[in-house]
């Protein structure tokens, strides 16, 4: 049974992980979203 609970802990750890990943990039994305969004304009309007 000990090794069915470590499994069980490291399969939640492993789906805890990528949610958080996910999350960080999404925050990442948004956060870059507006200087690309921006570049063309301001290279448009030099």
């Amino acid at each position: 049974m000990d090794i069915t609970s470590a499994v069980h802990t490291l399969t939640e750890s492993a789906n805890t992980l990528f949610i958080l990943i996910g999350a960080i990039m999404v925050l990442a994305m948004h956060a870059a979203s507006p200087s690309w969004k921006s570049a063309p304009c301001a290279t448009k309007t030099r």
